[in-house]
Parts: C-alpha cells; structure tokens; sequence
C-alpha cells in the first residue's frame, strides 16, 4: 500500500476523522437544523449510555471499561464509534466459527503428556502448576527431547536460520508480522526460490498491517510465481468489523518439523542491525530442535487453516522427531479464542512462583493493574524484580505510555533499567535460574487481549542459562531509573502521563 493509504488506514487519521464528525455533529444541527437539534441530542446520548451499559457488562478488565468509558460519556458520537471500530475484545460469530473449526480439525494431535507433568510435580509442585495452566489453557503439551538454544542478538539468529534452511528437504513454513525488503529477506528469499525449485514445500503467512508500507499489494502472486504459497492475514479494508483489530503477531520459522525458530525477530534488517533505525536493536529468539516442533507445527497449521480453510494432512507435517534431554519445554499460542489471557497470567505465575528473581525485558510497558499488582507483590516480598525497556524509543507516544508506568513500581521496589545503546525489542521473563518464557507477547494490552501470540515456556533448559546470560549483559548497558527521575517532571508532562495511563487501554 502506498504511503498515502498507510496515512488513511492509521488510528491516529481514524480518530482524527472522528472528532471532525464529533464537532460537526455538535455544530451543524446548530446551524442548519435548530429544530432538531434537541431530539438529535438526546438520541445520541441515549445511545452512549446504552453502550456504556454493554461497556459495564462485558467480562473485561476493569481498566478497559474505565478507559473506554471516558470518551464514550464524554463524546457520544465519537467516543460510540471508536469503541465500535476499536474496543470490543472478542472475535465477531464468523471468525470465531472459522477459527474454532481451524482449533477443532486438530484436535487429538497434540495431548499432554501427565507421565511428564507428574515428573515436574516430583520436582517442584509450583512449576508443574505452570506447566499444567499453560497446557490447559492453550492445547499444548510439554516436552522432554528437545534441544533449546537462545540467540541474540539478532545477527546470530539470522546466521542460525539460513544454516537450517538450506538444510531444508521437505517443507519451510514462514509466519511473521514484519516482512520487509531488504538484506535480510533477500537472502532469505534467494533460499526460498532454491527449494522451492527443488521441490520442498515452501509456505508463508505474513500480517497485513504489520506490512502494510513494507510489501506491495500483489506480494503473493509475485511468490506464486516462484514456488511460494504465500498468503495474508486479515487483510485491511475500511471497516467497523473490529477483526480489524486483531493482528497475527505470532513469529515462526519451522523447517522439515524438526527444528523452529521463535521469539521476538521479524524479517526486516533492523531487526539484525544491518539498518540502524532507534540505535543499536536488541533482539532475541529461540531455536527448538526436537519434539516441541509438533506443537509449532500444529499452530502453523491451524492459522493456515483459519486464514486460507484449507483442510491440512497432519501426518504429513507432524512428525515424531526426538533429541536428548534439555530440561522441559512448552511451546503455546493465545488468541482471541481463547478468553482467559493466557500469556498474562502464565507471565503471572512466573512472578507468583518465583523465590530469588524476576527479569523481564519488553520493548513496551503498559500494565493493567492485574500485572502491575502481581509485580509489587512480588517486589514488596523480597524478590527482585528487574525490567529493562528501551532508552531510545520507536514511537514517543507508547515511550511516555511506558515510562508513566514506572513511578508506582519503582516506588515498591521493582527496578527499572532503560537499555542505552538503542531498542530492545526482546519479549522474555526469566525467574530463578530455572524458568523461562521467551515469545512475541510484549508487556501491554494489545499482546494480552489483542494480538495473536505464541511463546515456549522452559525449565532447566539450556537457553534459560543463555537467556539469564543475555539479560546481564543487556543489563550492563542499561541506565537505572529513579524515583527522582519520575517526579522531576513539569506539570502538563505529569498531566499527559496521567492521562496516557488512564487511556492506555485504548491504544
């Protein structure tokens, strides 16, 4: 799409537009149509109140109702067109159906393995309770023979991935939010069209959005052309259905069913530093090589069903592929399906469980106050609690959303530490030695209600070793943030960040 649709389709041209029809609304019947002004009005508010009766009514968090609350009371035509683009959290009936019949075409091919999850109870009743809400809540399973590996930054994950794709014999699946020309997507192309045109079966999904300035319109017939089924994800059109909402965020590489790669790394050349965008970009993933795979390719194959409803050969793909012994592994995924916040609340009982330390790392920290409490819980109980986020930001507006989260934390004991040399788009908690998640899933209300998501949750697995490695290391060029910091601020900056927190929901 050309810049010109980027500017239409953004949120910020949304509510511009809005609140042009907002005054015009207030001033037009003033002008031309006096005589209805009044029964007009009371029309318009009527409905706000009935929307925000259904608002009060929906089993969100508190903080969603609070935020959209506001502009739906304050401005009744605008406020009520923005919540009807924007603010319903759940998937229309249509989309629901194609994907709870894309989650049910699979069903039987992954169950979980109880011998294992009786083992982690042996070990640690704590875990196995992690462990067991993720598996139940996501259709997963753990496992027990793969090898993990954490890459950072992303140069290495870059190296690792061409290595194994020109290893590639049977098929490469692709997904990703980002897909941008440059560096690092021809190379990866140049691959693509080898094996492709040496019969491996080669597939890709990418999010429209997401590639909206990145790609031209006619990408996949261009990929048809050499071999590549590629197809999109909820394509953009102007309209109120609010799947509009709803992004693929999730990020895959899957090669033969034996080796994935995941984590926070989509295909553009910031990503590995070969074009220097907010600084130096620290980014990281996972390499999963062994049985874990299945669970990767399984989601691979339900998002492909939804997107395109294509019935898919499972036995073809799945495949029983084991390694040695690397600790326990969980890859999972959470989407709007899915109504109980998965990553949240296994990032929560990651803080919940943990007896030393917590470390996190998410380019944005915008927390509800589930999230938020659960951290100076933790903070206020003797653990450490340690955040790195970006010092050089790569959208101001979501920058000052992150640092008006810091002052309540920072005064509970939590540390905050802002990364110098750049952005850090890295998605991980690390607890204790032990547990780890590394994914795509960020620390706000769009990954937790919103986006598409996929994660690994590990214990005792080599790439926590490495993940705890990386975080010190990032730590090391990281600047602490004081309470001073937070309170030396102007009045109309406190007065934005005040707002910004209030309305965070919305963004």
């Amino acid at each position: 799409m050309s810049r010109f649709g980027k500017i239409l389709s953004s949120r910020l041209f949304v509510v511009s537009v809005l609140i042009f029809i907002q005054i015009s609304v207030i001033v037009l019947p003033m002008v031309f149509l006096s005589a209805f002004y009044v029964p007009l009005f009371l029309l318009f508010e009527a409905t706000s109140f009935f929307i925000a009766i259904t608002i009060l009514n929906r089993n969100n968090n508190p903080d969603f109702k609070i935020a959209w609350l506001i502009p739906v009371l304050c401005f009744p035509v605008g406020g009520a067109l923005l919540y009807i683009m924007f603010g319903r959290t759940h998937l229309n009936k249509k989309n629901t159906k194609k994907l709870r019949n894309a989650v049910e075409s699979f069903k039987g091919i992954i169950t979980p393995n109880y011998e294992l999850l009786d083992t982690l109870g042996e070990t640690n009743a704590h875990i196995k309770r992690e462990a067991n809400y993720i598996i139940s809540n996501s259709r997963s399973n753990v496992y027990a023979f793969t090898e993990t590996e954490f890459l950072n930054p992303g140069a290495l994950f870059f190296e690792e991935l061409i290595v194994e794709l020109k290893k590639s014999e049977t098929y490469i699946f692709l997904e990703y939010f980002i897909i941008g020309e440059g560096e690092m997507w021809q190379r990866i192309f140049e691959i693509l069209c080898e094996k492709a045109s040496a019969g491996v079966e080669v597939r890709l999904i990418y999010d429209d959005i997401g590639t909206i300035n990145l790609l031209p319109v006619d990408f996949p017939e261009k990929m048809k052309e050499k071999g590549i089924n590629a197809v999109v994800f909820n394509p953009y059109k102007p309209s109120l259905d609010r799947f509009m909402n709803y992004r693929d965020h999730r990020k895959f590489a899957i090669i033969d069913g034996k080796v994935a790669f995941t984590g926070g790394i989509n295909i553009a050349d910031e990503y590995i530093n070969r074009k220097e965008r907010f600084g130096f970009w620290e980014d990281s993933c996972v390499k999963l090589n062994g049985d874990a795979v299945q669970k990767v390719v399984v989601l691979y194959l339900e998002m492909w069903y939804f997107v395109t409803g294509e019935k898919q050969d499972t036995q073809k793909y799945v495949i029983t592929h084991q390694r040695k012994n690397d600790g326990f592994v969980i890859p999972f995924s959470d989407e709007p399906l899915i109504r109980g916040l998965v990553h949240e609340n296994a990032y929560i009982n990651v803080i919940d469980d943990a007896k030393k330390y917590v470390y996190i790392c998410t380019p944005y920290l915008i927390l509800d106050d589930v999230m938020e409490n659960a951290l100076i819980r933790a903070a206020k109980s003797g653990v450490d609690v340690k955040i790195i986020t970006p010092h050089i930001p790569d959208k101001k507006l979501i920058f000052e959303m992150t640092r008006a989260n810091y002052e309540r934390l920072i005064d509970s004991g939590v540390g905050i530490y802002e990364f110098v040399p750049g952005f850090i788009h890295t998605k991980m908690i690390i607890s204790d030695d032990t547990t780890a998640i590394v994914g795509t899933c960020n620390f706000d209300y769009r990954s937790f209600y919103l986006h598409f998501e996929n994660g690994v949750w590990m214990y005792k697995s080599k790439a926590v070793a490495q993940a705890v490695q990386s975080f010190l290391n990032s730590l090391s060029s990281s600047v602490k943030i004081t309470a001073e910091f937070c309170s030396d601020l102007t009045f109309g900056r406190r007065l934005i960040r005040s707002l910004l927190k209030v309305l965070s929901p919305l963004l």
